[in-house]
C-alpha cells in the first residue's frame, strides 16, 4: 500500500479507521437525534444534549453534520426512506398474485406497523414541519416517492385505466394526504385504536380509489 493510500485511510487507532470513526460517530448521533428529536422534539434539541446522548464531544457532532438541522434531515431521510423500503418489501411477494386486496392490505400493513415506532412517526409526521425550506423541500420530495409509488401500484393493478397524467399525480398526492392524515390522528391518539383498523379503514379507501380508475 503507497503512502497515500494508507493516509487516505486514515491512522488505525484500536483497531479502527478514520473513515470507520466518522462513520461510527455520525451513527452515534444518528440515534441520539432520532431519541431526542423523537420524544422532546427537533426544536427543544441542542448539540450539547446530542452530545451526552451520544457520548461524545461536540468538535465530533461538527465533523458530521453543519448543525441540528443538517442531523434533522438525516434522520428523517433514514426513517421514511426506511418506511418506504418496509412498503416495498411487503409488496413484492404479494404482487404476483394480482389481488388487489391482499396486496394494498400488505402495504398498509408494514406502513402502520412502522409507524407504530413513536419516535420515527414523531419525526416524520410533527418535527419536520415548518422547520426551513430546506427541510420543507425534502418533506414534499418524500411524499412525492410515497405518492409515486401509489400511483405506480394502480397502474399495475388497473392497467387499463385512463387517466391524464396531472390527474393521476393528484390523485396520488391525495391518496397520500389521506393515509397520512389518518395515520398522524393514531399518533395524536396515543395509538388508541388497534392497527387493523388503520389498515382496514385505509384498504377501503384505496380500493375503491382503483375501482373508480378502472371506470
Amino acid at each position: 500500500m503507497s503512502k497515500r493510500s494508507a493516509g487516505q485511510q486514515g491512522r488505525m487507532y484500536g483497531g479502527e479507521s478514520a473513515a470507520d470513526r466518522l462513520a461510527r460517530q455520525r451513527q452515534q448521533f444518528m440515534e441520539a437525534g432520532l431519541t431526542l428529536f423523537g420524544t422532546i422534539g427537533y426544536r427543544a434539541t441542542t448539540v450539547r444534549m446530542l452530545c451526552r446522548q451520544a457520548g461524545l464531544i461536540d468538535r465530533y457532532f461538527y465533523k458530521n453534520f453543519v448543525d441540528t438541522e443538517d442531523l434533522l434531515a438525516a434522520v428523517y431521510s433514514d426513517a421514511i426512506d426506511g418506511i418506504q423500503a418496509t412498503v416495498i418489501k411487503a409488496l413484492m411477494p404479494e404482487l404476483p398474485s394480482g389481488n388487489p386486496e391482499r396486496i394494498v392490505t400488505a402495504g398498509l400493513e408494514a406502513f402502520f406497523t412502522a409507524f407504530e415506532n413513536p419516535r420515527v412517526a414523531r419525526i416524520c409526521w410533527l418535527e419536520v414541519l415548518g422547520v426551513s425550506s430546506r427541510i420543507d423541500a425534502l418533506y414534499i420530495s418524500r411524499i412525492q416517492r410515497f405518492a409515486d409509488l401509489l400511483t405506480e401500484l394502480a397502474r399495475s393493478l388497473v392497467p387499463d385505466m385512463k387517466l391524464h397524467p396531472d390527474d393521476m399525480q393528484f390523485t396520488g398526492f391525495g391518496l397520500v394526504g389521506a393515509i397520512s392524515q389518518s395515520a398522524l390522528q393514531w399518533l395524536l391518539s396515543d395509538y388508541r385504536a388497534e392497527r387493523q383498523h388503520l389498515v382496514a379503514a385505509n384498504t377501503r379507501l384505496l380500493l375503491g380509489a382503483m375501482q373508480m380508475l378502472g371506470n
